[in-house]
């Protein structure tokens, strides 16, 4: 993998923190950095299953008629309120 040096302006605060990362980590600032860097590029939250999920859904909606019988389905088990 090849590398490029980049020049950035950042808090003295969060510095220190990152200094006090590398020690704790036995790493070097840039070690630290680009791992950080490449976890907060991962996509959050959403796994491919429900990003396709999704995507499909928008391309075809479910019927009023489907979600009504899924959400039946779903509370058909419960007692009933009296």
């Amino acid at each position: 993998m090849s590398t490029a040096k980049v020049t950035v302006t950042i808090p003295t605060d969060t510095l220190a923190s990152v200094e006090r990362a590398c020690r704790r980590l036995r790493k070097s600032r840039s070690a630290v950095v680009s791992e950080a860097l490449a976890e907060w590029l991962q996509p959050k939250g959403v796994s491919e299953a429900d990003r396709k999920y999704a995507e499909g859904y928008l391309r075809i909606p479910e019927s009023a008629a489907e979600t009504e019988a899924f959400a039946a389905a779903s509370v058909a088990e419960w007692d009933r309120w009296e």
